[in-house]
């Protein structure tokens, strides 16, 4: 269901000077929470860990599995916390699923092909690049493929004249510009 894993462990510590103590250490501090678990738990993450997550993964919005002192969690990650000044994570929140609960997630937005548009010299413009979808953690697609072969210059591919996957949604209306060909 998911490619993604990550080593934590409960966290007892709590209160800004002791959390900016452990992060100085290198460990990040994040909670769980969700219908999935009994009561929220508080987590400690390696620094290390999580910014090799980070960098693997193409939207702050994806499943993993937190094995929490040797049980194995699967969350949605709800809120990647980052200092404004360095753009360094201060903080993770995950959500508790199971493979049925049904969730709201960005999902990336992927243009294949090549525009009749740029053969007449258009250049192609990506308006939308992650899509948000509703549907069930098992449906959750990987991305959303968008052909834009057909696309002419001076013309728009929206929403409504993409096909999503089986059982997944989104809250935008079909008149949503996703990508167009231009003049440069």
């Amino acid at each position: 269901m998911t490619d993604y894993s990550i080593k934590a462990s409960k966290r007892t510590v709590v209160g800004t000077g002791k959390l900016n103590a452990l992060r100085a250490q290198g460990i990040l501090p994040g909670v769980i929470y969700g219908p999935a678990v009994k009561e929220n738990i508080n987590i400690q993450l390696s620094a290390a860990d999580v910014r090799t997550l980070l960098n693997s993964v193409s939207s702050d919005s994806f499943l993993v599995n937190i094995d929490v002192d040797g049980e194995i969690i699967l969350a949605l990650t709800k809120d990647v916390q980052r200092n404004f000044l360095t753009d360094a994570t201060t903080h993770l929140d995950f959500e508790a699923v199971t493979a049925d609960s049904v969730v709201k997630i960005m999902v990336p937005v992927k243009l294949v092909g090549t525009p009749v548009g740029t053969t007449m010299g258009g250049v192609v413009h990506q308006i939308v690049h992650e899509l948000p979808v509703r549907c069930a953690v098992k449906d959750i697609p990987a991305c959303i493929v968008v052909d834009i072969t057909e696309v002419k210059m001076n013309e728009s591919i929206r929403l409504a004249q993409v096909e999503l996957p089986a059982n997944v949604t989104s809250p935008f209306n079909g008149t949503v510009v996703l990508a167009s060909v231009v003049k440069p």
